[in-house]
């Protein structure tokens, strides 16, 4: 007999993988059209508000953030003329 639950169903996998919205900075800077290190100096240069652009997932105590990119916001922030951008 085989179990329903064992069997995935290829919609809703497909459905997943386009939902995803939280991306590493290597891979959200693919999907931003940007390097790697430019979607960097954004963040330092306060392009981007923690908690609704991009969030620390690193370990607790860690030395350095582990960052990733809410891709979709990232974008329109990105697509905000500069005089009509905020500044985190």
């Amino acid at each position: 007999m085989i179990n329903s639950d064992s069997i995935k169903n290829p919609r809703t996998t497909a459905e997943t993988k386009t939902q995803k919205q939280w991306f590493f900075t290597s891979d959200a800077a693919i999907e931003l059209d940007l390097p790697a290190e430019k979607l960097r100096e954004l963040y330092r240069n306060g392009m981007f508000q923690m908690g609704f652009h991009i969030r620390d997932v690193s370990a607790p105590k860690s030395k350095r953030p582990t960052l990733q990119f809410h891709v979709e916001r990232c974008s329109k922030q990105l697509e905000t003329p500069p005089e009509k951008r905020k500044q985190y």
